[in-house]
């Protein structure tokens, strides 16, 4: 590791003590001197957005930029703005607060890789990232990658990346939330910028606390569909959350030379409130999280080096001594540690050829201890080294853009350590090393400077995490005996603007995707509401994306996306072949629309669908579809005095929908109330209203 960490500081300040000539500057690289494609992709300068920002058409990939502006709603969280990304499935284990994840093109959520600031919350899918702890208002800008990755994020992830970004010049700014089931939130951010000597300096400091009681009102039906003298409504208990977030930046240097100090900090306390058949009372989660990152970046225009080191530890102490879910009495620690060192080069030998390589190694442990019987286990560790070479070749005066890529992942899993159990059964992959070939091509075509047509091939894998192999901890075992994931996927798609006027701003993103994957990890609940991953042997997913954007008369400014996916369980098991895969909805639609005089007076509107699916793989169970409004009105009479904002989500209240009582039965044509729920059968509150005061631009 001291050799690896030696060469890799030893390059950016060679790089930086003799600048190439200036002769082979790409047209489109970044100006504020960052390292163009090192975790973002081709970047441009895209006008409205900044510098740096990639633009979707200017990449083969399928790329979704989500700015955290002034249509965002001050109560809005990370998954609420991914939701207006085409392709996205949020899920949610309630309100505002509670848990929540994504999902992209049919993928599981732990296929989904999570960033920040281009460094990985969940190496390898390591788990699933809970979007809640991570507060929006924190970052600038949200990049969601559907296909083809840029080679920086040294990652093969079959769902796709979501990278949050801070900015990078911030400015001052402050705000306070409060509303129903005492929500409140207190945010505040300022930063700097400074000469020191002959190089700038700047800075971004940013506090966030959160807290709510979350005992919003839900149906129940008490799990029996065919009594309905037994149904009521309950209040949600034991769904309290306070959570501290804080994320500091420090930086120093030009585009010669560049140092990145960067430290974020979680702290954590939630009570598990239980699905809707299995509420819970005493069930406690406490999570503390820090990610440490040094960054150095440095040389010229035509040769640049990206050097990274990180280190992401995380502490869970899951607390279920009354054994109210899961599989008993448990009271556990766990302790997650991720030390990953990335060295990247970038070469510009003429202006139509960039060229990319990459090292990467990390280290990976986890340590569980069993405070009920004061047992701590030996640590499991796992080794992974990424080897991968790009580069984005541009012919035709730029209007072709080949992009291939060539990466090799090796996984070293012989020190996973001694098995909590020892009549379980280890899958083979995990006793041994694995080396696994990844490469991926993305073309682009621009006939026309506002058309761009796209197309994109790929392989990825994702092997099981340790939680998934051996956890036990309240709704959520593991299975040790489970393969890793493999997946190829291709997709098409083309991208249409109209040319910027001064009423009319627009632009239509179409694609078709389809993706195969081989022993996929799906999560499965059986008849005790406990989940299970099991591997399905092969499943398909396609579907058919788009997304309009516009602004009218600078009045109007209008987000919507429509997502339609098919999936097929191609098990040759007669109880699930050919079925619908779990937690996939064929149809979601998300719209959003703003109305704005100047930014004195704003009226914003949301509506999203998403369509019944099924929470098991013998298509069983089919939740509710659901369709949600939420609206905010904000009022800023003048520069000298905060904004106001009144925000309603869930606008029309609606918690149940009347479906099908059994939905297998053709012959029962009887109708039921159903509450609208997500994830394993949590529901969702009803109306919630909020207001904000933010003070901002000091």
């Amino acid at each position: 590791m001291l050799p690896s960490l030696a060469v890799a500081l030893a390059i950016p300040i060679a790089l930086a003590a003799e600048p190439p000539p200036r002769a082979a500057v790409r047209p489109d690289t970044d100006p504020d001197g960052s390292l163009p494609p090192a975790d973002g992709g081709e970047e441009v300068v895209v006008e409205g957005r900044g510098a740096g920002v990639p633009d979707p058409a200017t990449t083969s990939a399928s790329v979704t930029v989500l700015a955290v502006d002034e249509t965002v709603a001050a109560t809005a969280d990370v998954a609420s703005l991914l939701e207006r990304a085409a392709g996205t499935t949020v899920v949610q284990l309630g309100g505002l607060g509670d848990f929540s994840a994504v999902s992209i093109r049919g993928s599981s959520l732990r296929q989904v890789a999570v960033y920040l600031d281009g460094v990985p919350l969940n190496p390898d899918g390591s788990d699933v990232v809970d979007l809640s702890e991570l507060p929006l208002q924190a970052f600038d800008q949200v990049r969601v990658w559907r296909s083809n990755a840029p080679l920086g994020y040294a990652a093969s992830p079959i769902g796709g990346v979501v990278d949050l970004r801070t900015a990078d010049h911030p400015t001052g700014s402050a705000a306070v939330t409060w509303g129903q089931y005492d929500t409140g939130r207190l945010f505040v951010a300022d930063g700097f910028e400074a000469e020191t000597g002959t190089r700038p300096a700047d800075g971004l400091v940013v506090a966030d606390l959160f807290h709510t009681r979350g005992d919003f009102s839900y149906f129940d039906d008490n799990n029996t569909i065919y009594n309905l003298l037994d149904d009521r409504r309950r209040t949600r208990d034991n769904n309290d959350k306070t959570q501290l977030s804080t994320l500091a930046r420090l930086r120093w240097g030009d585009r010669r030379l560049r140092l990145t100090l960067q430290d974020g900090f979680l702290s954590r306390d939630e009570g598990l409130p239980g699905p809707i058949g299995n509420p819970t009372t005493a069930v406690r989660l406490e999570t503390l999280r820090n990610l440490a990152l040094g960054r150095v970046e440095a040389g010229g225009d035509s040769l640049r080096s990206d050097s990274r080191l990180w280190w992401l530890q995380r502490q869970e102490s899951f607390d279920d001594r009354l054994g109210e879910i899961g599989t008993g009495n448990q009271w556990q620690r766990t302790w997650l540690t991720n030390l990953g060192l990335q060295e990247q080069l970038l070469w510009v030998p003429d202006p139509r050829l960039t060229t990319t390589g990459l090292l990467s190694i990390r280290r990976d442990s986890v340590v569980l201890a069993d405070l009920l019987q004061d047992r701590v286990e030996p640590p499991r560790i796992r080794w992974s080294g990424t080897a991968a070479v790009g580069a984005d070749l541009r012919l035709w005066s730029d209007r072709i853009t080949l992009s291939p890529v060539l990466q090799a992942q090796g996984l070293d899993n012989r020190a996973l350590g001694s098995l909590p159990f020892e009549d379980t059964a280890v899958a083979p992959e995990a006793r041994s090393a694995d080396l696994y070939f990844t490469p991926r091509l993305g073309l682009l075509l621009r006939p026309h400077p506002r058309v761009s047509l796209k197309a994109n091939v790929g392989r990825g894998v994702r092997p099981p995490d340790l939680s998934e192999l051996f956890g036990d901890r309240g709704a959520v075992i593991g299975n040790s005996e489970l393969l890793p994931e493999r997946s190829l996927s291709w997709d098409v798609g083309g991208r249409l603007s109209l040319p910027d006027g001064p009423r009319v701003r627009a632009s239509l993103d179409l694609a078709h995707f389809w993706s195969r994957t081989e022993d996929l990890i799906v999560m499965v609940q059986n008849s005790q509401r406990t989940s299970v991953p099991i591997n399905l042997g092969l499943a398909w997913v396609q579907g058919l994306e788009a997304a309009v954007n516009g602004e009218l008369l600078d009045v109007i400014d209008h987000t919507s996306s429509l997502t339609w996916t098919l999936s097929r369980n191609l098990t040759p098991d007669p109880g699930v072949a050919d079925n619908q895969l779990p937690r996939i909805p064929a149809l979601e639609v998300q719209v959003d629309t703003g109305l704005h005089w100047g930014e004195r007076l704003r009226l914003g509107h949301s509506w999203s669908y998403t369509a019944g699916n099924y929470w098991d793989a013998t298509n069983f169970y089919l939740s509710a579809p659901r369709s949600i409004h939420g609206a905010f009105l904000r009022v800023q009479p003048d520069d000298r005095f905060p904004s106001v904002e009144l925000s309603a989500l869930n606008l029309t209240d609606r918690t149940v929908e009347i479906v099908p009582r059994n939905p297998l039965d053709e012959t029962d044509d009887s109708r039921i109330v159903q509450s609208i729920s997500d994830y394993v059968g949590y529901p969702l509150p009803g109306r919630t209203l909020l207001c904000t005061v933010r003070w901002s631009g000091w």
